[in-house]
């Protein structure tokens, strides 16, 4: 039978979970630290989080402190007490028989390189702890060649990507000399976004207070950038953008984005640029970022615009760590100021103002339900977004709307082409995917219906019902990967097929007891001054 000295801690149980390795511990932790580290403990780095309630100590390996990657080479789980000699942390040997299933491999670009994790167990003087290699490798056919470019295998496109590295580098190079001669004086602002147009969301209502204050008058110079760069499949036309945007940027102190921005994996910005994330969702269930590392569309480790955020701007406490997972970002930089979009938007005055002029507008829709269904696309990006209509049973819904619901469609905005939709069904099935505003829609929503998508987000605050629409659960769960699980997590009954989503609604089974649940985790900051926290602690306050 195994025994133990319980004064020391041994790893009880290994396991990962995503982008994080997670370890079991077992005996007194008290006062001892935990890092990764190499054979002689020349490179350290702190492992902080360890829950006691668990019992386990997690580790993400895409942020080993600064948004750095864990680099090449042999690795090691240690510990210290009072800041004594670092040694291995001993596992079990049960942790020591599963270590052969441990091994992993993340695949980005394609499946152009990876990140492979290998993991052995050693026996050393203390006992038996494991090694943890990791190798980043490049995708090699021929197994005479060794070091080539890999992302294009035929001569014609291979000499096209070497000349788009090249005008990448030329338009880095002047970015680099524009903003070494531009004085930085803490007044220039620039808000930006490479897939969203016009301004909308997080950064207009930021905006929206900078002017109600005052401040572009007096102190800031505003400027602003929308182009749908993401859309535009030439990529001389998007090196023309960037050659445009190199300058602008340039020049700025601040920089607010509300989503992925290409342009910041190709150029390093200046230090004494603040570039913040305020992003453009709340928070769903479908993985984004890092969150997704290793599957189809993950973002590179080492070469991504995330790495170089300086604050992200999170609805809450609770969402600290997604967001410091989804960017790869420490955990201190995520910032929980609530979401400057929701500062004003369950005002009562402008609530009524909104359906006052939406009915007047739509006076056809006066007196009946809305039922607003808006579910997140499908496919690897955004080029290739897209929703699959023919799952749903129009005829029923369309039979069962009658004279007191409406069907309302909101597709995601990354879905170009309109949602065809038989005449037949006109006047209670209606495409409103035009309408720029979700959130606004809410006020007129009654019940609504989703998936994964973060617009639970907001329409939770109006505490009315929803229903989730998970046709391809398993599938979108293993393909695309999730934060958490629909059927642990969603805020509403979790629906497979048409016919379960119209009987809910008939019967009224939305399990909002669900919801209420939602709403107590996820919002801890709702103070209505998200806005003038990010001025005035992060635009005001530099040094």
């Amino acid at each position: 039978m195994e025994t133990m000295d319980q004064s020391k801690v041994i790893v009880r149980s290994l396991r990962w979970d995503n982008i994080y390795l997670k370890a079991g511990l077992e005996g007194n932790t008290q006062g001892v630290e935990f890092a990764i580290a190499d054979k002689k403990s020349r490179r350290i780095f702190p492992v902080d989080y360890y829950d006691p309630e668990t019992g386990e100590l997690t580790f993400n390996i895409t942020n080993t402190g600064g948004a750095k990657m864990l680099s090449n080479g042999v690795w090691y789980l240690k510990s210290r007490v009072d800041g004594g000699e670092w040694s291995p942390v001993p596992i079990s040997v049960d942790v020591g028989y599963c270590l052969k299933d441990m091994d992993k491999v993340y695949r980005y670009a394609g499946t152009c390189y990876a990140c492979v994790f290998t993991f052995v167990p050693v026996m050393e003087q203390d006992g038996l702890i494991f090694e943890m290699t990791f190798t980043y490798m490049v995708r090699n056919d021929d197994v005479r060649r060794r070091k080539f470019r890999v992302e294009a295998p035929r001569f014609g496109k291979r000499f096209v990507k070497k000349l788009i590295y090249f005008l990448e580098g030329i338009i880095n190079i002047i970015y680099q000399i524009a903003s070494h001669v531009t004085p930085k004086n803490g007044t220039r602002v620039l808000l930006m976004s490479e897939s969203r147009c016009p301004i909308n969301g997080n950064l207009k209502a930021l905006d929206d207070r900078i002017r109600a204050r005052g401040l572009d008058r007096k102190r800031l110079k505003m400027s602003y950038w929308f182009v749908k760069t993401l859309e535009d499949d030439s990529n001389l036309k998007i090196l023309w953008v960037w050659l445009r945007l190199a300058f602008i940027t340039a020049r700025q102190d601040f920089i607010f984005v509300d989503d992925y921005s290409t342009f910041f994996n190709n150029v390093k910005l200046n230090p004494r640029t603040t570039l913040v994330q305020v992003w453009h969702a709340g928070v769903g269930f479908k993985a984004v970022g890092y969150a997704r590392f290793g599957k189809k569309g993950t973002p590179n480790p080492w070469r991504c615009c995330y790495r170089q955020i300086d604050y992200a701007i999170v609805g809450g406490e609770f969402l600290r760590d997604v967001y410091a997972e989804v960017f790869g970002i420490d955990r201190g930089k995520c910032l929980p100021y609530g979401l400057m979009r929701l500062d004003n938007y369950l005002d009562a005055k402008k609530v009524a103002v909104f359906r006052r002029d939406f009915y007047d507008a739509n006076p056809d829709w006066q007196g009946r339900r809305i039922i607003l269904f808006a579910p997140t696309f499908r496919g690897p990006s955004q080029r290739t977004a897209y929703y699959p209509y023919e799952v749903l049973d129009w005829d029923r819904i369309y039979d069962f709307c009658g004279d007191e619901y409406l069907f309302v469609i909101k597709q995601h905005p990354f879905i170009l082409n309109p949602v065809e939709i038989d005449p037949k069904y006109s006047g209670r099935i209606i495409d409103f995917s035009g309408y720029p505003d979700i959130n606004e829609l809410f006020y007129v929503t009654d019940i609504l219906i989703t998936d994964y998508s973060s617009n639970i987000y907001e329409f939770s605050l109006h505490h009315k019902p929803m229903l989730f629409f998970a046709f391809d659960k398993e599938e979108y769960e293993l393909m695309r990967g999730l934060h958490r699980t629909l059927d642990r997590h969603a805020p509403g009954k979790v629906c497979r097929t048409t016919s379960e989503l119209l009987e809910a609604i008939r019967t009224g089974d939305f399990e909002t007891e669900r919801l209420d649940r939602f709403v107590r985790e996820n919002f801890d900051n709702t103070d209505g001054l998200a806005s003038d926290k990010v001025i005035d602690n992060i635009i005001l306050n530099q040094k």
